[in-house]
């Protein structure tokens, strides 16, 4: 049994119990919200999970900043997404442990996994990808974090570089109060809409929106269909051809979703065609079916780190990181822009038409 001040743990109030098995097992912060203070959005609804639920408990887990760093620059993919997948597995554990730990309390009590898990009924969820319950508006309404300008949710010190956890349950909990605006890690510096190969988020426009009776806003999200174009590594070179995510795709990224939807329609089927990596990794996204996903971007999450210095510098990082180019054996050749460009060039011309547009 362990002790907090001398005191055991079934000494101690539910909430300093629950902290404290979450910080044992690498939480950097625990909060809570409640029904009340997660009033508002219809993915915020506690309920939708356990009909008599009450609480929701949020945490976060830290990426390691060094894998980062060498996943920006285009020196190491594979880390940074082992880093990845650790990290989702690890949480998947501890919620799920947490979740046993209150039932067998008596609080019925269930995890929500960290991704991939998407309300259904929802006509066009593929597309949307609508979530059982946001882990984002668990963590801002509990005061784990806040939102920045991309709308990710992040820390000070730590800037958006987090895995968020959620455990729903009818335990009674005090609620935790959210941040005040001056605690903010995000300073508007913008630099996540500026790597951000799919324009996924407004540079001007903002959302605002009432959770638990309190505003808050960030950028307006130009429709998730970018997202799965260039994260889900269909595609990947920026519009300035200056750099690029660590996709070979170079299909163009058009100006309306509906024609998104169409240039992804021929990029996934020309994905299929692409060589097998060095490594198989990857996963199976329940939106798209029969499909090994290999995330390669997250750069808006990833630039960030809390601080102005360091998410400048990795903003350098990203824009002089080069671009990649898929060889005929599968493995990945990382350029300067124009040397990746004419070596693209050099390549047979059936092996170019599985990563772009035909060329005349």
């Amino acid at each position: 049994m362990t002790t907090i001040n001398g005191k055991k743990d079934h000494d101690l109030p539910l909430e300093k119990e629950i902290e404290q098995f979450l910080l044992e097992r690498g939480a950097i912060k625990v909060g809570f919200a409640t029904r009340e203070t997660l009033a508002g959005p219809p993915n915020a609804d506690i309920t939708y999970i356990i009909p008599e639920a009450r609480s929701a408990i949020s945490y976060a887990l830290p990426f390691d900043k060094d894998i980062i760093r060498d996943y920006l620059s285009k020196k190491d993919f594979d880390g940074h997404e082992k880093n990845r997948f650790d990290l989702n597995y690890r949480s998947i554990k501890i919620s799920n442990e947490l979740a046993q730990w209150l039932t067998e309390k008596g609080y019925e009590s269930k995890r929500i996994i960290s991704n991939n898990n998407y309300k259904k009924e929802i006509k066009g969820w593929q597309a949307t990808m609508p979530p059982r319950l946001s882990h984002r508006y668990v963590a801002v309404a509990s005061g784990v974090g806040s939102f920045g300008w991309s709308g990710n949710v992040g820390m000070k010190g730590y800037g958006t570089t987090i895995l968020l956890g959620t455990v729903v349950t009818t335990a009674e909990l005090e609620p935790t109060q959210p941040l005040p605006p001056e605690e903010s890690f995000c300073t508007k510096c913008k630099l996540c809409t500026k790597v951000c190969s799919a324009e996924m988020f407004s540079k001007d426009e903002e959302v605002t929106f009432t959770l638990g009776g309190i505003e808050y806003t960030h950028s307006a999200r130009n429709g998730y269909v970018r997202c799965q174009y260039v994260c889900g590594g269909f595609t990947g070179l920026h519009k300035n051809g200056k750099f690029s995510t660590w996709s070979p795709g170079r299909f163009p990224i058009p100006e309306t979703n509906e024609e998104i939807y169409k240039a992804m329609g021929r990029a996934v089927r020309r994905y299929a065609t692409w060589p097998e990596r060095t490594r198989k990794d990857g996963y199976i996204n329940e939106s798209a079916p029969g499909i090994n996903i290999r995330l390669t971007c997250g750069f808006c999450q990833n630039i960030c780190w809390g601080n102005p210095k360091d998410t400048a510098e990795n903003y350098k990082i990203i824009t002089e990181s080069g671009c990649i180019i898929q060889n005929l054996d599968g493995s990945m050749t990382v350029l300067p822009p124009k040397e990746a460009e004419e070596y693209f060039r050099s390549l047979p011309k059936k092996h170019q038409k599985k990563y772009c547009i035909d060329r005349t």
